[in-house]
């Protein structure tokens, strides 16, 4: 039987910016003519040929586009991810009048909680906000309700 191997991707591409929008592409050298995703606009390769850079391989030429591409990002405007996960507990803080003093005997019942209870409470919570969810949300649940990641696997 054959054996299978992988070859690397030798096939030259060239990375160019388009004339019209800026949006970096890629294109094999060969080809004729390529058109913007962005605004449509068609270039001619033999045109483009000494502007743009020639890259071996495409996944050479996709991070090559990549990085060229986040060059222009405005660094304000970048960040992080837009998910950001809310819980009764928070909701309940923001909604409260703000008390600076908690009372002791408030706080003692919330250090007595086991982490058992604590866990189930989350597990509870969890289920009513999302029916199924991933294990990173239990790590990021368990670290809003004061629960060391370590035990996690035991609960």
């Amino acid at each position: 039987m054959e054996e299978l191997t992988f070859r690397n991707d030798e096939t030259p591409y060239l990375v160019f910016a388009c004339k019209k929008c800026r949006q970096y592409s890629y294109v094999k050298t060969v080809q004729k003519t390529k058109k913007c995703l962005r605004c449509g606009r068609t270039h001619q390769v033999k045109d483009i040929l000494s502007l743009g850079e020639v890259v071996y391989g495409m996944t050479a030429a996709v991070d090559t586009v990549k990085q060229k591409q986040n060059e222009l990002g405005v660094p304000e405007f970048r960040s992080e991810s837009d998910f950001v996960v809310t819980t009764n507990n928070s909701k309940a803080r923001a909604t409260e009048p703000k008390i600076k003093k908690k009372k002791l005997s408030e706080k003692h019942k919330d250090e007595e909680k086991s982490y058992e209870e604590k866990f189930k409470e989350m597990l509870l919570e969890l289920s009513n906000l999302y029916g199924k969810f991933p294990m990173y949300l239990l790590k990021i649940m368990a670290e809003n309700f004061g629960i060391p990641t370590s035990k996690l696997p035991e609960l």
